[in-house]
Order: structure tokens, then sequence, then C-alpha cells
């Protein structure tokens, strides 16, 4: 097998170049294979633990609710998740309607009633904070800088929050058509508000929507009885791991109540994030496969080229078996050294990957990874070893098996037609 393995690497060269053209070229396709794969595995990696870390910051490991919409004795609640170990707060979450300015309206935004104590040890929120102070009661509000960019709007200022439950039922739809005054509608006020405090978390869609306000000032906008809550978040030891903690709770708590965990909360994104890095995989892994083919057109074209050196290692009692080896041994040293290569130029790559995107953004004019869409304010990766070791061993497989067709024309030579070969 050394012998095989000497003569395999010197077949991979002409004799009078240090390196073959062609064999750079094999090469060369295997390495761009390895590193394309690599790179795009680990953005997609990146991007998933990236997205279920911020969801971790800005979620609880799970949720208790009410069918009924309401807990409304939130305290109780509490009470009853910290018998078994977990830590427990009370908040209200509802769409509201927020004026700024003169007469400006923004409809995309959600309510978070909590309390400031709670908010500070579950969501980290005062190391967050750009300007002002985490300060949630006598109607204080927290907003993030995408807001306060958007509305204008800085600590000191003041909004109005509307509640689109008070706002419906001012009127009705008239039975024979139109809209008119209900009857049983009661004229309300908007609650105002004074900006406390502006943060950011760097999760764009949360920062875009979310802003908080205390406890009993939610309770107030949404016309809800004091110590009520829509849900009561949970946070155990370890959110990847509460298989065991999560069924005990649904055995003990009161059919009065819904727990759902925060991967059930997200299971529509998270199975969409597995299945496109598993599309990924199957759809790149065909760039592989192209240098694999060209492999075998390079070790067809080494076939007829080492002729006459094929018939002198038969003759001198070489087996086809040992001419087969020697061949396939070829692709096998091409699959290696592209391999190699290939993981080498990923990791660089991966390495200064916003440097790059920040360059192509540069040249093109264009920003090329939008917060707005992908929701990070950098390009995430993670370089799993697993997945590495899957692209080498694939494509060594491949280069491998590329070399059998051109492998077994050698070894079907015949000796003495071999050396008669010019």
């Amino acid at each position: 097998m050394g012998t095989a393995f000497f003569l395999a690497r010197k077949f991979l060269k002409p004799r009078r170049n240090a390196v073959s053209l062609i064999t750079l070229t094999s090469i060369l396709g295997v390495t761009l294979g390895v590193a394309v794969l690599m790179i795009v595995l680990a953005v997609m990696t990146g991007f998933t633990d990236q997205m279920k870390e911020k969801l971790i910051e800005t979620q609880a490991h799970f949720q208790l609710r009410s069918p009924f919409g309401v807990i409304r004795n939130s305290d109780l609640a509490v009470k009853m998740l910290e018998q078994h170990g977990v830590q427990a707060a009370p908040v209200i979450q509802a769409p509201v309607l927020i004026q700024y300015g003169r007469s400006q309206l923004d409809t995309q935004t959600i309510m978070f009633g909590v309390r400031a104590s709670d908010l500070e040890k579950h969501l980290r929120l005062k190391s967050q904070l750009q300007r002002g102070d985490l300060v949630l009661d006598d109607h204080r509000v927290i907003i993030s800088r995408t807001m306060a960019g958007r509305w204008n709007l800085d600590v000191g200022d003041r909004l109005l929050l509307h509640s689109p439950q008070k706002l419906t039922s001012l009127v009705q739809l008239s039975p024979s058509g139109g809209v008119k005054m209900n009857p049983a509608g009661e004229l309300y006020l908007p609650e105002e508000f004074t900006v406390a405090g502006i943060y950011e978390l760097g999760k764009h869609d949360f920062d875009r929507m979310v802003l908080f306000v205390g406890l009993d000032d939610a309770a107030e906008v949404l016309d809800l009885p004091w110590g009520s809550a829509t849900s009561v978040l949970g946070w155990g030891a370890d959110p990847f791991d509460q298989d065991e903690l999560i069924e005990q709770l649904r055995r003990e708590i009161p059919g009065q109540y819904v727990l759902v965990t925060w991967e059930e909360n997200n299971r529509q994104l998270l199975s969409v994030l597995d299945m496109e890095k598993r599309m990924m995989f199957f759809l790149l892994i065909f760039i592989v496969l192209v240098a694999a083919f060209s492999i075998t057109n390079t070790l067809i074209t080494s076939a007829y080229q080492k002729t006459r050196e094929i018939g002198l290692l038969k003759a001198i009692g070489g087996s086809d078996r040992f001419v087969l080896a020697v061949f396939v041994l070829q692709g096998f040293w091409i699959g290696v050294l592209g391999s190699a290569f290939g993981t080498l130029l990923g990791y660089l790559v991966l390495r200064y990957r916003n440097g790059i995107l920040h360059f192509a953004s540069w040249c093109s004019g264009r920003d090329l990874f939008p917060k707005e869409f992908y929701f990070f304010n950098e390009l995430p990766a993670h370089i799993v070893g697993t997945d590495v070791a899957i692209i080498v061993c694939s494509s060594v497989v491949l280069c491998t098996l590329g070399a059998l067709l051109p492998a077994w024309r050698a070894a079907r030579l015949d000796p003495a037609a071999a050396l008669r070969y010019e």
C-alpha cells in the first residue's frame, strides 16, 4: 500500500513541473466546493443559534396562560410556579396604538406591562439602556432606540397609548349596513406616558415593536383589574433541557391554565431554519459532485499519459488490483488536499466575514445584510466540528469514487500493448 501511495502522488504531477495544471484545477474545484459548503452551513448554524439566543433573551422559557385570555389572580399563579423551583413574573402583553407629535399614529407596537424588578432580573434591560433610567411607575414608558428614531422622541418626551379594544367599543356595525356609534360605548381618553428610558437589545423585530410600561399602568390602559395578567412567564435552569420540568408542571398545574414553551411558541420558525440548513447542504453538495466529475476527466487524461508506465508496472509484476489502487488513491489525494485547502479557506472567510460583507456593501453601494430583514446587526456564523467532518468526509468519498472509472480503465490495460504505446 505504501508503494501505491507513493506512485499516486508521483502520477499527480508531470515530469518537468512541480505541479500539474490539470491537477491544480481539480484541487481548486474541490477547495471551492468545500469552502462554500462550510461557509453556508456555518452561517446557517450561526443564524439559528443566534436566533435562539435572542428568542431566549426576549422571551421566557415557558408561559402560563389562561384559555379565557386573562389570569385574574396572577400572584397565585406565580407562587404555584415558584413552588417547583422556577422563577416567574406576571406580564400584560397586548397591541396598542401610539400617538406621538400632534396627530401621528403608529399601529405596529406591542405593549409589555411588567414590574421593573422583573424586567431587570430576567431581561437584564438595565444593561441595554442607551439613555435614561429603568423606571416604570407613575406612567413611565421605556421605548427602543428604533422607536425613538422613528417617532423623533427622547427621554422626557410624552406620547399617548390607545387601547384598540376601547376604540372598537365606541362603534358598531349597523344590521342594515354602515357604521354607527355604540349606545353602550363610553367616551374615553388615551393614557399619557413619559419616556423614561431608551433601550436596544439588538434583535431588530423586537426593538421595532416592543415598549415597556408598568404592570398596573398596562392594566389601566386595557381596562383590566389590578393584579391580573395576560400570562405568567417562567424561567427554569436550562431552556434547552427542560422536558422533565415541563412534563412535571403540566401534570400538576390546574386545568384552568395552559403551559406553552418557547420552542412551541417558535416551532414554525425553528423548523424553517432547520429545513433551510438541510436543503443548503443537499444543494451545495452538487458543487463537490461536479468537482468529482472533473477529477474523473483528470485521471482519464492521466491514464492516457501514463500508459507506458502502467505497462511497465504490470510487466514487472504489478497486479490489476495494484494499478487500480494507484489511480483510486490519486482521487483520494485530490480529495484530501482540496478538503484541507477548502477548510482553511472557509475558516478565513468566516473569520473576516463581516469585514468582507462591509467591503462588498461599500463597493455595491447597497446594504447586503439589512437588519430589517435578518434581525441582526452583523452576519452570524458558528463552525460546528461535526458539520466540517461531514463535509470533508463527503468530499473525500466523492473524489475517491470519481477516480474509479479511470482506475478501472488503467487496470484493464494489456502490458504488451501499453509498452508499444507512443
